[in-house]
């Protein structure tokens, strides 16, 4: 029974990533740690879009800073995207146009999407290795060879894990990397290969956008390189055949997602072939929210274009603090867009890392 593995950020919140809603209290409590506070262009910009935007000052002490109420990840996000979209700005950030601060609309983008890496990158420091035991335990029971990975999330815990534990196995991103073109670097997949689908982009890929291609940085978070931290300076981010500055390939929580990029087009492609060969979907933390219509988009698609009407799904994403209301909130959002045939479990992600042979059937 082949079997797809969907990892969502309830399974990297497990492993103490921070969830969207505190992404922002994040990372200023992590400047507050390493003073002096704002110092860079982009955490000028990112206090003052708060400050303009949506009256918010940053500049104020952890004790004072738990207590603000900002605006969601995807909120932020979705107003530049939408001015974007529509072509207009805002008083204090201007899209496109001749004057000298042209731009500034989609540069704020740009540092709200780094500051949601840098809060991601700050916060992986766990101990619970909820990823890597659920590797090792596929690997035990002889599980891995009908199985493939999915993942919205930015984060390398589940490449790391299959990396760490799979020595002898590459990993099948959906794409070419430029790094295969070189020696003794990454290897290009083979029949012995993971397929690890991650949908949204990750935070271990580079983009040049005038050289056109992805370059992975195996093992490390190389956006991070974007960011000039942990002794990187923005060379160390720069494409070695023109020395463009690259870009980094993730899609942020929003209604307003843009997957014109080829390489994200080719990820969805292969996902989306690979899942019309699946029996079983295993949604790992993930709540099936409605920002995510391109994902429900793509399961209803592999629900109705299949051959065989028989795709089981189950459903991992209970926690010990999760309310009964929020449960039966969730429970609803799945079964009201697939159906009252959802397998959905009591089981916790670490529950079911420890346990995935109860769930996965290795007829």
């Amino acid at each position: 029974m082949k079997t797809a593995i969907f990892l969502g950020a309830g399974a990297s919140a497990s492993e103490g990533a921070p969830i969207q809603s505190k992404l922002f209290f994040e990372y200023f409590k992590s400047l507050k740690s390493n003073p002096p506070f704002a110092t860079s262009e982009m955490e000028r910009e990112l206090a003052t879009f708060f400050a303009l935007m949506f009256d918010i000052n940053v500049d104020v002490s952890v004790s004072q800073l738990v207590n603000i109420n900002f605006p969601t990840f995807e909120e932020a996000l979705g107003v530049l995207d939408l001015a974007n979209i529509r072509n207009e700005s805002f008083r204090e950030f201007s899209n496109l146009n001749i004057s000298t601060n042209s731009g500034r609309l989609k540069r704020m983008r740009l540092y709200l999407t780094l500051l949601m890496a840098r809060a991601i990158h700050n916060n992986l420091f766990t101990s619970k290795k909820i990823h890597l035991k659920l590797v090792n335990k596929l690997r035990k029971q002889n599980k891995l060879s009908d199985i493939f990975f999915v993942s919205t999330n930015y984060d390398i815990l589940i490449d790391n894990a299959i990396v760490k534990q799979l020595p002898n196995f590459t990993l099948d991103y959906g794409v070419d990397f430029v790094n295969y073109k070189e020696s003794d670097d990454w290897s290009k997949p083979n029949s012995n290969s993971i397929s690890l689908y991650k949908l949204h982009g990750s935070l271990n890929w580079l983009y040049c956008p005038t050289c056109n291609n992805l370059r992975l940085t195996p093992k490390e978070k190389g956006v991070i390189k974007l960011l000039g931290v942990e002794n990187y300076s923005h060379k160390d981010a720069s494409c070695k055949s023109c020395n463009t500055i690259y870009s980094p390939i993730i899609v942020p929580p929003t209604f307003y997602k843009d997957f014109t990029n080829v390489f994200l087009n080719l990820i969805w492609n292969k996902t989306e072939q690979d899942l019309l060969n699946t029996d079983h979907i295993i949604f790992c933390g993930y709540s099936f929210p409605d920002a995510d219509m391109h994902i429900k988009y793509l399961i209803k698609r592999i629900q109705k274009n299949r051959r065989m009407n028989n795709l089981k799904i189950s459903v991992v994403n209970n926690h010990s603090r999760k309310s009964k209301i929020a449960k039966d909130v969730e429970k609803y959002r799945y079964k009201r867009f697939l159906g009252n045939a959802i397998n959905f479990t009591d089981l916790s992600f670490e529950n079911f890392a420890i346990n995935p042979e109860l769930l996965i059937d290795n007829r």
